[in-house]
């Protein structure tokens, strides 16, 4: 015939085992009901939004009067220049970035025949001035201009030409950057969610507000205009660390995060900003070249000359970087039950761990576990 087995029901008049039951439970039930609302377990989370970036530099009509930073930058003059802040943002547009020129060396180049080109090596500066005795073949820095083809597309035997350098060089440094006010202007979309945001939705956002703020992270931690100066005092503390800054160029991020509880009222979901700087420092542990910079040229001819001129230009900038994550969050019911289900299966751990603690101090075992 078949048995049917049930469990064995033991009363203990152990007051002691009784309270430890007790006092377990309700640890876990305690514990179970923080994490539930410490880790959101009750709302169902998009953390892949869909995000824009617009950006804007323009001069700030107030300079800077902080002396303990300007003293390390000596040819520091913020309104006296030949240059206007379009002169020095190249290029003019990219995606989710702004380079804002700090150094610029213009070499200037012209076109003539040659067959060696002896350069002078100045072991005082970069590795743009170093160069060796070169010879000009058409293996090297020669060029074969477009009106030295035939017609059918064949070579002529012409003679070979090279870029020479005119001097002098010229270098400008724009201290004025650090008067440049940054405008950011961003949106994001949490598309799980149906939830649309942008950084100018806030009610401290107005147009007067807009006219007077700078970003402070104490004082306007929402205003969307940043001042280069306050944002190097952010990520570098070391004043006179500007100065390289400037002469190497350097690499900034800026990061936008959003983190939203949609269960709140919508006007809490703000954005919060963090810098970074992204160069390896010192400069002279870099394994290649320190800080951000680039090169480009442009070709022209002199007035009444049929000599090609090239201007090769070495720019050092701030290439700052704008990144923007965020995460929301709402209630859902699926989430709600699946995290209570697995809450409720914890439970049980209390009647084993008083199981085993009455097993190896009373007779608990040979009653409730003996036929």
């Amino acid at each position: 015939m078949l048995k049917l087995r049930t469990e064995k029901v033991v009363r203990f008049e152990y007051k002691w085992i009784g309270l430890l039951s007790l006092v377990v439970k309700l640890n876990i039930a305690i514990s179970c009901l923080y994490l539930m609302f410490q880790r959101d377990s009750y709302q169902i989370f998009d953390r892949s939004p869909i995000s824009a970036v617009t950006i804007k530099v323009k001069q700030s009509s107030i300079c800077s009067n902080n002396d303990s930073i300007i003293r390390h930058v000596l040819q520091y003059n913020c309104s006296n220049s030949l240059y206007d802040v379009n002169d020095f943002v190249k290029p003019a547009t990219e995606n989710g970035a702004v380079s804002i020129t700090t150094r610029m060396i213009e070499i200037k180049h012209i076109l003539q025949p040659c067959n060696t080109a002896n350069i002078k090596r100045n072991q005082n500066h970069s590795t743009l001035y170093n160069s060796s005795i070169h010879r000009c073949d058409h293996q090297s820095r020669c060029i074969l201009p477009p009106f030295y083809r035939s017609q059918n597309g064949t070579m002529l035997n012409k003679q070979t030409l090279c870029w020479f350098e005119a001097l002098p060089r010229f270098e400008r440094l724009n201290y004025q950057a650090l008067d440049y006010v940054i405008f950011i202007k961003h949106f994001l979309e949490f598309t799980q969610l149906g939830v649309i945001r942008h950084n100018l939705l806030s009610n401290l956002v107005t147009s007067n507000y807009l006219k007077t703020c700078e970003y402070d992270p104490y004082e306007h931690p929402f205003c969307p205009k940043f001042r280069i100066l306050k944002i190097l005092q952010i990520i570098e503390k070391n004043s006179s660390e500007y100065k390289s800054i400037f002469i190497h160029g350097s690499l900034i991020e800026i990061r936008i995060t959003w983190k939203c509880n949609l269960d709140r009222n919508l006007k809490y979901c703000e954005p919060a900003y963090e810098f970074q700087r992204l160069d390896i420092v010192p400069y002279s542990k870099h394994p290649y070249e320190s800080g951000s910079n680039f090169l480009t040229s442009h070709y022209f001819f002199q007035p009444n000359s049929r000599e090609v001129y090239r201007m090769h230009t070495h720019i050092y900038n701030l290439h700052i970087i704008i990144s923007v994550s965020g995460e929301a969050g709402r209630f859902d019911l699926f989430q709600t039950t699946t995290s209570i289900g697995s809450f409720l299966g914890i439970f049980g751990t209390g009647s084993i761990v008083c199981d085993f603690i009455a097993a190896f101090v009373i007779n608990f075992k040979r009653v409730k576990y003996d036929n």
